[in-house]
C-alpha cells in the first residue's frame, strides 16, 4: 500500500503544481467575493489523508467499488435533482442553469454503476444517508428563505472533480480491469477549456453571492464545511486501512498485468 499512496500523492501532488495549480493560482474569479470564502473552506475542511486512502481502499473490489460508486450516484442524483427544482431565478437556479449541463454527473456515474453492479439495486450506506439527507436539508431552507446553501454542495463535490478527479479514472481502470472508457463520470464535455470552465463556475457563484445577504453567504460556507465532513464520512465508512492495502495491491497488479501482456 506504501507505495502506491506514495505513487498518488506524488501524481496529486504534481497535478496540483502544474496544471491545476496554476489555474487556482492565476484565475481571477476566486480572489473575490464568495468563490474567496469558499476556497477558503479547504484548509478546514478537505482532509486530503481521507480522500487519498479512501479512494485506494475503493480499488479493493469491484464490489467495493460499486459500493462507493453507488454512494456517490445518490448525492449527485439528489443534489442535481434538487438544483433542478430550485426556483427560477434564485442564485442556486442561475448557477445550475448556465453550468448544468456541462458539470451534471448523475447519469454518467448510473452507466459506471450498471457496468459493475447490473440491474440491482445497492443499499445506500448509513453515511451516504447522511450525506443525501444533508443535502436535502440545504435545499429545503434554500426554498423556505432564498438562500443557497446547496451551492456549499456544488462547490465540494464539482470544483474536486474539476481540479483533481479526472486523473483518477485511469487508476480504477487498471486496479479493477475496467472496460475501455470507464469509469466515465471524470470526464467533463466542455465547450472550451478546464481553465475557462473553473474561471465561468467561480464568476457564476460570485454572482450568486452578490445576491445573498452577508448571512446568507455564511451560511452557504456553513454547507460547504458540512458537504466536507459528509464526504469525509463517506471515504472513511468502510474498513480503511486492509481495503487500501488490497487496492493497492490491485493497482500493481493490474499495472504489471499491462506491461507484460
Amino acid at each position: 500500500m506504501g507505495s502506491f499512496a506514495k505513487a498518488l500523492g506524488q501524481l496529486s501532488r504534481a497535478s496540483l503544481e502544474t496544471e491545476s495549480a496554476n489555474i487556482l493560482k492565476t484565475v481571477k474569479s476566486n480572489k473575490v467575493g464568495l468563490s474567496m470564502a469558499l476556497d477558503a473552506t479547504l484548509r478546514k475542511g478537505h482532509d486530503m489523508k481521507a480522500f487519498g486512502l479512501g479512494t485506494i481502499a475503493s480499488m479493493a473490489s469491484v464490489e467495493r467499488y460499486a459500493r462507493f460508486t453507488n454512494a456517490m450516484r445518490a448525492v449527485y442524483e439528489t443534489m442535481e435533482k434538487r438544483l433542478d427544482d430550485a426556483a427560477p431565478g434564485t442564485p442556486g437556479e442561475l448557477v445550475w442553469r448556465r453550468h448544468g449541463a456541462v458539470l451534471r454527473r448523475a447519469p454518467r456515474l448510473e452507466a459506471d454503476l450498471r457496468d459493475v453492479a447490473g440491474g440491482g439495486e445497492l443499499a445506500l450506506s448509513p453515511a451516504t444517508r447522511r450525506y443525501v439527507g444533508a443535502v436535502d436539508a440545504a435545499a429545503r431552507a434554500d426554498a423556505a428563505d432564498g438562500g443557497a446553501r446547496v451551492l456549499g454542495h456544488l462547490y465540494c463535490r464539482y470544483f474536486a472533480d474539476l481540479f483533481g478527479g479526472q486523473m483518477l479514472a485511469a487508476p480504477y481502470n487498471v486496479a479493477l480491469g475496467l472496460a475501455p472508457g470507464t469509469p466515465r463520470h471524470y470526464e467533463f464535455d466542455m465547450p472550451g477549456t478546464r481553465r475557462e470552465l473553473i474561471e465561468d463556475v467561480y464568476a457564476s457563484l460570485n454572482d450568486a453571492g452578490d445576491r445573498l445577504a452577508a448571512e446568507a453567504v455564511d451560511d452557504v460556507i456553513a454547507e460547504a464545511l458540512r458537504a466536507f465532513r459528509c464526504n469525509v464520512d463517506v471515504y472513511t465508512e468502510e474498513p480503511i486501512a486492509l481495503d487500501a492495502a488490497r487496492g493497492a495491491a490491485n493497482f500493481a497488479a493490474g499495472g504489471a498485468r499491462r506491461l507484460f501482456r
